[in-house]
């Protein structure tokens, strides 16, 4: 129930995004999906007289002594306008609909949202007798869940209001710089606690991202089970609420649910990409212990009662639950009534560190490069898993025994370790492995910074953030590798976006054909399809202005491309975009093009992170590229055509 601001760790990228159901899907089981974008965002929804009269059928009276949010009213500070929020007028002494309404408008966010949002921070909307510590924190915006609480700068019910809406815009024009994105497969927490585990979720629009990286935890079957009620010690409620008030009060026919709409029945499994991968033996601890069919103690079904001094066989961990073997049932049980006698985790078990490997992965074989400067790689295939973290070198070549999602699994001398397969490329058994020269300059050169920029790991918007340089900051640009350069600022070295720096120069792309640059024109347009939440720009570039926000699955008409961007129309607007964010944007030349690979280079089947690998492509080597297709280029490469990342060629 806080507002998370702060930058983001790498995220896991999963499928191409599917175009949403339902303004609210029927469970939300799976965690990836809890409102859809056209929903959250929008901000017409409802009149002031419309929350108005909302908020007076929620209250028959308040209780003596006390002001209800119906009755509340409060001051509007004037507010300049921003790139996530318009221009906002000063008001004197006006009701709580009306600061809703003016937070929702200026923001693009439904006010639906922001009243929901009330509820299940605060309870404001259905409370008779809230206090002002209630109004004060009305949103939770900026208050974490550690000791230090609420930031008090950002207190009252006005200012949370629409901070808290302005947060959302934040998140949707920056997508890339918090924790939880959507289109990848996420880690998120169950709950605070770092015993209770993790669990991975293809979060499936930005609207549903919004609401993790608002409240980071994903609602357990005890939560979801409990309906409006309590479930476990590694339950949360947050998210569920969310949903829970926003079905009840504006689509009571997007649940499938006779209770709550979130609720599931009592005797629901986890499913097995949920439970995390644990062995070991272990003798219950208490005098009796009630075994379970799911991990909750709402489940009834099939209950056996265990006596002290049981032996039982772990073989997983969900939250609070331990799934064991006993008898030649297969059960749950709550693990703190448990001993251990013997554990594969060596003491703690493998979700308290974050280091559980899953229980189920595809075999593979070959053998992978080390594409990227330095790799982490890891015991469990997630960026949570710290424990025992070992750097792979560019060049370095190690077995690969299988793959989960994105994950490679390898043997590191002795060691079975996981590393993502976007810094990884499969060797071809017969490539000389060769190398060239990368795009960049030999000469060191200073720039500054433009905005407040993220040092990454790598020359990817997925890269673990090293530091956050501040705007108008000096850097050492030591080279150039098409968008990105690797940087140097104080003891930290890393890369940045270009697009971030000024007062140096790139080495400019060398390319044969009619086409400078290796920019393409299409005279032709072709629709395509926006993946995300996308910000229109009136050129082609970062820094230009920003027209508007393209929704997710919006269907636009590309007219030109130009290089990593295209320009395209929405309704009766006109403007550019990033290839990258666009499913089916092509720019075919009549012409081909020349361009060298900046690293060893995955030449797939098609133009998706999941196609078939054909063969490696050796870093310096020439292609012959044959048309684009948003982010990636069919290419030729000696005798063999096929798709690569157009990120890696220059």
């Amino acid at each position: 129930m806080s507002a998370v601001v702060a930058a983001a760790l790498l995220s896991v990228t999963g499928p191409a995004l599917k175009a949403e159901a339902a303004a609210l899907p029927g469970s939300i089981i799976d965690g990836g999906y809890i409102i859809s974008d056209g929903e959250f965002y929008n901000e017409g929804a409802m009149s002031q007289a419309q929350i108005q009269k909302f908020l007076d059928g929620k209250v028959t009276s308040c209780k003596k002594g006390y002001t209800c949010l119906k009755d509340y009213t409060g001051d509007i500070e004037k507010r300049a306008k921003d790139q996530y929020c318009a221009a906002v007028k000063a008001e004197k002494s006006v009701p709580a609909a009306r600061i809703i309404y003016v937070a929702a408008k200026a923001c693009g966010i439904n006010p639906k949202v922001l009243i929901v949002m009330l509820q299940k921070e605060q309870g404001l909307v259905t409370m008779n007798n809230p206090g002002s510590t209630r109004y004060a924190r009305a949103l939770g915006f900026d208050c974490p869940d550690t000791p230090q609480g609420c930031d008090p700068k950002y207190a009252g019910f006005s200012t949370q209001v629409y901070l808290g809406a302005r947060q959302m815009q934040i998140y949707t024009k920056w997508p890339s710089s918090f924790s939880y994105r959507a289109g990848q497969y996420n880690t998120i927490k169950w709950a605070p606690s770092s015993s209770c585990g993790t669990s991975k979720v293809y979060i499936k629009n930005q609207a549903t991202a919004n609401l993790y990286n608002y409240t980071p935890y994903r609602p357990n079957i005890a939560a979801l089970a409990a309906g409006w009620g309590t479930g476990d010690s590694c339950s949360t409620y947050g998210n569920r609420n969310f949903y829970n008030y926003y079905v009840a009060w504006f689509d009571a026919g997007a649940s499938t649910s006779s209770g709550a709409p979130a609720q599931v029945k009592a005797c629901t499994n986890p499913d097995e990409k949920d439970v995390s991968t644990r062995s070991g033996s272990a003798t219950v601890k208490v005098a009796e212990l009630n075994a379970r069919t799911a991990p909750t103690t709402l489940c009834g079904s099939g209950l056996k009662t265990l006596k002290k001094g049981t032996k039982v066989t772990i073989t997983g961990q969900y939250g609070a639950w331990d799934h064991i073997t006993v008898d030649g049932n297969k059960l749950w049980v709550v693990s703190s009534y448990l001993k251990s006698t013997s554990s594969s985790s060596g003491g703690g078990s493998a979700a308290s560190t974050g280091c559980a490997t899953p229980a189920k992965v595809t075999s593979a074989s070959g053998t992978a490069v080390v594409t990227v400067r330095q790799l982490n790689a890891r015991q469990a295939p997630t960026t949570s898993c710290s424990v025992g973290v070992r750097t792979l070198t560019q060049g370095q070549k190690y077995t690969r025994t299988g793959t989960y999602g994105v994950w490679w699994r390898l043997k590191v001398g002795s060691a079975t370790m996981w590393a993502h397969s976007d810094y990884l490329a499969l060797e071809k058994p017969s490539s000389s492995g060769s190398s060239g020269s990368s795009d960049s300059s030999s000469k060191p050169q200073t720039a500054k910074t433009t905005a407040a920029l993220n040092l990454r790991s790598s020359a990817s918007l997925s890269a673990k953030v090293v530091t956050v340089i501040p705007k108008g900051k000096t850097v050492t640009v030591t080279k150039t590798s098409g968008k990105w350069s690797s940087v140097k600022y104080g003891s930290k070295t890393g890369w940045v976006a270009n697009a971030y720096l000024t007062g140096f120069k790139t080495s400019a792309p060398t390319s044969s054909g009619s086409s400078s640059s290796g920019t393409t024109s299409s005279a032709k347009s072709s629709k395509a399809t926006v993946k995300t939440a996308l910000n229109l720009r009136s050129s082609g570039s970062l820094k230009a202005k920003i027209l508007t926000v393209l929704p997710r699955g919006a269907t636009v008409t590309v007219t030109q491309t130009k290089g990593d961007w295209s320009k395209v129309t929405y309704k009766s607007r006109t403007g550019w975009v990033d290839n990258d964010y666009l499913s089916t944007a092509k720019s075919s030349s009549s012409s081909t093009v020349k361009k060298k690979t900046t690293a060893a280079l995955n030449l797939r089947s098609s133009g998706s992170l999941k196609a078939k690998v054909l063969t490696v492509i050796p870093r310096g080597k020439t292609v012959t590229v044959k048309k684009t297709s948003g982010s990636w280029s069919h290419v030729t490469y000696g005798s063999r055509t096929g798709w690569v990342a157009n990120r890696y060629l220059r």
